[in-house]
């Protein structure tokens, strides 16, 4: 995945915890006739925490620009993520999409948070493969209240037919110290950044507009613009950054005026919770290749080890020992070969399956009956990746095959890495190494 969609995608998981509170309220019948925007909104905040199940649609519209000494580049990013959350867990799944410069990149994408000690794991799904990473935000109940930090008083609030609508701000300066409690700077891999050294105070709020059910008084809807949140918040970052430029470059006074080389315009960023459900009684189950995933590196590409080099088939790329080479093989899409052992590489296009295989799990499936022959009943799952072994002997030879399964945007893959079967238990860990860093370019 490229890094500036992982980027993205890191964004809008954070979103979808710091804006589940924006699912987490189920507003009783009204003790009174009257109904005010302090009743909903203070029923709002007293039942934030209690909550222990809830759903909903998280969509995301922005439009970004940035101008770098004279070159300008806009960035556009939509979206729709869909959540579910219990008490010690949730689920996340959704597509993102994102045209910057005239790029275009769509990434789909699941994962997975499961509650441990103080924090979570977090199982992602990246192409097919399984990784697992512990979560950087610490949470507890309180989390799910901070979105109540708004004051009804100073909100306005109309109606409709069908609705009520009660708009107001999310004051980002108290947001962000709330946050503090749960973000230390060693959860920041690879930053120095000291959060209480940006003044929050001058950080535009996001604007919130909340949708109730004029009949049940239940909250359906909660609309964030986030646009002149994310440029003030932008320009306090430029500050702070020309201030440690200054530190670095000789002391107070010295620092490079980041804000005169760099400027950000926000256009749009706008943030819809829609579809929202609440059942307590929801559960959030791992899948089982889930619970086999690989920890996450931090860089993928530094777990390949020297003397390797990369080879392309389409989007995917291999990376394998330098003594390999191009060959052909009948049947496969490509093939590569040192003088001992073997890798062949079958693509197949999704389109090709007419509805047969619409998940990763469908592929494996008709994989496994495909090979039925071979004794192969099942896949079994390593590192996250589902993979089948099997020999193939002949008169003269006998083959041991590792084969891999992935799944790129339109397409699912079988890699299979082949020896003689009597240098295979010796080759073996080399070759899940190999199935290990395969990657893929959207």
């Amino acid at each position: 995945m490229k890094r500036k969609t992982a980027f993205i995608l890191a964004l809008i998981m954070v979103l979808c915890v710091v804006f589940s509170a924006c699912g987490s309220t189920t507003p009783k019948e009204p003790q009174k006739p009257a109904v005010t925007k302090e009743s909903l909104i203070g029923t709002y905040k007293e039942k934030a925490s209690q909550l222990k199940g809830t759903s909903y649609t998280l969509a995301m519209d922005a439009k970004l620009g940035i101008s770098m000494m004279g070159q300008s580049q806009n960035m556009e990013m939509s979206g729709e993520v869909k959540v579910a959350g219990s008490a010690d867990a949730a689920h996340i799944s959704g597509t993102v999409a994102v045209n910057a410069g005239g790029n275009k990149n769509e990434q789909s994408f699941e994962s997975y948070s499961v509650k441990s000690g103080d924090g979570f794991d977090v199982y992602t799904n990246l192409n097919g493969k399984w990784y697992k990473t512990k979560a950087q935000v610490k949470i507890n109940g309180d989390v799910q209240a901070l979105l109540a930090l708004q004051d009804a008083s100073s909100m306005k609030m109309t109606e409709t037919d069908k609705e009520y609508i009660v708009e107001g701000t999310v004051p980002i300066a108290d947001l962000m110290d709330a946050i503090k409690n749960y973000i230390s700077t060693e959860d920041i891999a690879g930053s120095n950044m000291d959060l209480g050294s940006l003044d929050f105070k001058g950080v535009e709020p996001a604007k919130t507009t909340y949708h109730f059910d004029k009949t049940t008084q239940q909250a359906t809807a909660v609309d964030i613009d986030m646009a002149d949140c994310m440029k003030s918040l932008m320009d306090q970052l430029m500050k702070m950054a020309s201030g440690l430029s200054g530190q670095i470059g000789g002391g107070e006074g010295s620092g490079i005026d980041l804000s005169s080389l760099l400027k950000f315009e926000v256009e749009k960023f706008t943030m819809s919770v829609k579809d929202i459900v609440f059942d307590s009684s929801i559960k959030i189950e791992l899948p089982d290749a889930a619970k086999n995933a690989a920890e996450m590196p931090s860089d993928i590409l530094a777990n390949i080890p020297a003397g390797y080099k990369e080879f392309e088939v389409d989007e995917m790329r291999l990376y394998l020992p330098s003594g390999f080479t191009e060959q052909q093989a009948q049947g496969y899409t490509k093939a590569f070969a040192d003088a001992t052992n073997l890798v062949l590489v079958l693509k197949e296009e999704k389109s090709a399956f007419g509805g047969y295989a619409n998940s990763m799990e469908d592929y494996v499936q008709l994989v496994v009956k495909a090979n039925e022959a071979r004794g192969i009943t099942e896949a079994q799952y390593e590192n996250g990746r589902p993979v089948f072994e099997y020999e193939y002997n002949s008169d003269t030879s006998s083959y041991k095959y590792y084969t891999s399964l992935y799944e790129s945007e339109d397409a699912y893959w079988i890699v299979q890495f082949a020896t003689e079967t009597k240098n295979y238990d010796k080759l073996r860990a080399s070759f899940v190494n190999m199935a290990d860093i395969v990657t893929f370019e959207e």
